[in-house]
């Protein structure tokens, strides 16, 4: 669900971004067999964040 910030970093007090929190919850829906997808509506949020913009990262945009 998390990785380092590099190969040889992790920054455990480090400040989380949208898009890394964004990132663990599809990689946790994903461990959890969830194959929701929904409709982005009107949160555009997910649509910015890079290399993430995925069915399950537009789901987890509306929660």
């Amino acid at each position: 669900m998390i990785r380092g910030v590099s190969a040889t970093k992790f920054t455990p007090y480090g400040t989380l971004t949208r898009q890394q929190a964004a990132l663990m919850l599809e990689r946790t829906l994903e461990y959890l067999g969830v194959e929701k997808e929904s409709n982005i509506g009107p949160y555009h949020i997910a649509i910015k964040l890079r290399k993430v913009n995925t069915p399950r990262t537009k789901f987890c945009a509306n929660l």
